[in-house]
């Protein structure tokens, strides 16, 4: 009878062992599927202000003309430098 016992309990034992094993399988894939939260994307485009030259992402930046720009002071210095050099000698 005892041995029974013992046999029964190895069972549920190695039964709960698999269980556990599995489920942190589980959630060890899971976590492996999802994108880790908190870091930088490594697929970013970084561009240059043209007014000053300081380097930051494409998606910070302030577009203006095909241009980029680190602010919207900097695009706005740019276009009155524009305007007011001269095209060419009449």
């Amino acid at each position: 009878m005892s041995r029974i016992i013992f046999i029964l309990v190895l069972l549920v034992v190695g039964y709960l062992l698999l269980k556990s094993w599995q489920r942190r399988n589980k959630l060890n894939n899971q976590r492996r599927d999802e994108p880790p939260s908190g870091q930088i994307n490594k697929h970013l485009h970084i561009v240059s202000c043209q007014q000053c030259g300081l380097h930051i992402p494409e998606n910070e930046a302030v577009q203006h003309g095909g241009k980029f720009f680190c602010s919207l002071d900097h695009a706005q210095q740019a276009q009155v430098t524009h305007q007011s050099t001269p095209k060419g000698k009449p």
